[in-house]
């Protein structure tokens, strides 16, 4: 499970940061949340760590605007 950390809308895109597992997450992973609904990874952000294996605990990803929230829960679908 990757739990959403924050949530920041950027013009038509959502910046989500996650925490999980999230080596495999891409560019075009769909994802999905409790409610069943998917989400798509329009693009993963560049991990700003000192440590590049830091991005197997968070990332932050771009998806187009939905219905999502601090605290929610998402999987790989």
């Amino acid at each position: 499970m990757l739990k959403v950390l924050d949530v920041f809308p950027i013009g038509t895109k959502l910046s989500v940061t996650l925490n999980g597992a999230c080596e495999n997450i891409k560019n075009g992973t769909k994802l999905i949340d409790s409610h069943g609904n998917i989400i798509i990874v329009d693009s993963v952000a560049m991990t700003r760590n000192d440590e590049p294996s830091d991005i197997s605990k968070s990332t932050t990803i771009l998806v187009n605007k939905c219905d999502i929230s601090e605290g929610e829960e998402l999987s790989i679908a």
